[in-house]
């Protein structure tokens, strides 16, 4: 057993259903009917609850008019602090606070593309994450195209002085995103690596969508000591399709401007409030998204989401009447997008009462229709958990994936310190459609599907943190 989650039992509910028929059942046999007919009561108070009051969209709402673009080191992460400060003290959760994180502090500027000579047309792109700029007036070069680094690795000389365009589609017989993004994002961000090796000029790097659009997907790249350093940007995936229909008929040239800059670190902060236990408030399960988001569209997905979905959870559970036995803390985590530096920050903070968490819930995925949890522990630990989530089922939410890991980045060092964690698992289908682009804003949102994610994630939380 871990930090003693396991060993919940069903007994101690919030709700229970008398015995219906003449003749009452014996105790041993009625105590299981009980506690499921009080785990699908608590589960239909809160989702008629989520859906009848439809305040998910509403906190979601509130957090993209407060910080519209809220990347790490912006004059936004700070709106999100304050905003998220103020919201966890509307909503009644106590020991509110900020707790500082050193963020990183990166500028885009000018972002401009084009074929020049043959072909002349522009090109819709945007500096990836972390890039330096090119100079003032660009730089100009043969583009080579390739679909992996072994390819450009077998370039040789032949991609010395050039541009290098990464041209890898996500690929699309894969049945879920995620995989499919995994398979594909090594391009993004490793590209300016693997071009600076091979002694090219710049990246370009196709956008991690399977849809083809003329929005650019920006998203982190990343440098490596003694490696020469290569301006990289995305490309929009219609964009790429042109150019590399150019390519096939022949040598074709690019000019990549790009302004963006690496100013020194700042201060963040991780916004912590706590719904506490009546019982042990000393034991804790942990709640979470980031607050930061990438600044082309108000990050709505990723992670406004995740953020309305664990501020709403616990509005939930005291507009239910629900109070849990043991402590249910909201981490709104800083920078997850541009070096996760967030999550590690909690964990050094609170090394003292790691053991103390009881429990880690992580949602990142987006505010699409809740499909159920990825749960990090295995074999009897696991199966011991699954029937207190075995309810969801009712609102097509009953999938529980054992053995997955960590289950979100912010709370991977949670992970690695033994801390059962949990990642609610979304529908996907349309994630990366609008991820890290300028579509990634409310109207991408469905109210009712926000709302069930929040409601299935204030039952997850519930039970967790249940006798």
């Amino acid at each position: 057993m871990r930090r003693g989650v396991a060993v919940l039992v069903l007994g101690g509910l919030w709700a229970s259903a008398g015995c219906r028929g003449a003749a009452a059942p014996p105790a041993a046999a009625a105590a299981p009917d009980r506690a499921a007919e009080a785990l699908a009561a608590r589960r239909d108070a809160l989702v008629g609850r989520a859906l009848g009051d439809n305040r998910a969209i509403v906190l979601l709402q509130g957090l993209l008019d407060a910080a519209p673009r809220r990347l790490a080191g912006s004059p936004g992460s700070r709106a999100a602090v304050l905003w998220g400060l103020a919201t966890m003290r509307e909503l009644g959760l106590e020991n509110v606070r900020a707790e500082p994180v050193l963020e990183p502090c990166w500028v885009r500027g000018e972002e401009r593309a084009e074929v020049v000579g043959r072909g002349a047309m522009p090109l819709r792109v945007t500096a990836l994450g972390g890039s330096i700029g090119t100079e003032p007036e660009g730089i100009e070069a043969e583009v080579v195209e390739v679909r992996s680094f072994e390819q450009l690795a077998a370039l040789g000389e032949r991609a010395r002085g050039k541009l290098v365009f990464f041209n890898r589609p996500m690929p699309r017989w894969l049945r879920r995103t995620g995989q499919a993004y995994g398979e594909a994002v090594p391009q993004r961000t490793n590209g300016a690596i693997e071009a600076g090796k091979a002694g090219a000029i710049g990246a370009l790097v196709r956008s991690m969508t399977t849809a083809i659009d003329g929005h650019p997907h920006t998203g982190a790249m990343h440098y490596e000591d003694g490696v020469p350093e290569v301006p990289a940007a995305a490309i929009a995936t219609a964009d790429a399709e042109a150019l590399a229909a150019l390519c096939r008929q022949g040598p074709v040239r690019v000019r990549l401007v790009l302004g963006c800059r690496t100013l020194p670190d700042v201060m963040g902060a991780n916004v912590v409030g706590e719904l506490r236990g009546s019982e042990r408030p000393g034991e804790i399960v942990l709640i979470g998204g980031h607050l930061d988001a990438w600044d082309l569209g108000r990050g709505a997905h990723d992670d406004g989401a995740g953020i309305a979905h664990v501020l709403e959870a616990v509005r939930l559970l005291q507009a239910c009447g629900f109070r849990p036995a043991r402590t249910i803390r909201v981490v709104l985590f800083a920078n997850e997008e541009f070096g996760t530096s967030g999550g590690p920050a909690y964990a050094q903070q609170h090394a003292a009462e790691l053991a103390a968490h009881v429990a880690a819930i992580e949602t990142d995925s987006g505010g699409f229709s809740p499909l159920g949890f990825t749960c990090s522990l295995r074999g009897a630990e696991a199966e011991k958990l699954r029937r207190l989530f075995l309810p969801l089922q009712e609102v097509g939410a009953g999938l529980f994936v054992a053995g997955a890991g960590a289950g979100g980045a912010d709370i991977g060092p949670l992970h690695r310190a033994g801390v059962p964690c949990f990642g609610l698992w979304v529908d996907g289908q349309r994630y990366f459609d609008y991820h890290h682009s300028a579509l990634d804003d409310l109207p991408m949102v469905h109210e009712r599907e926000l709302a069930l994610g929040a409601a299935v994630v204030a039952y997850a939380a519930s039970v967790l943190a249940d006798r």
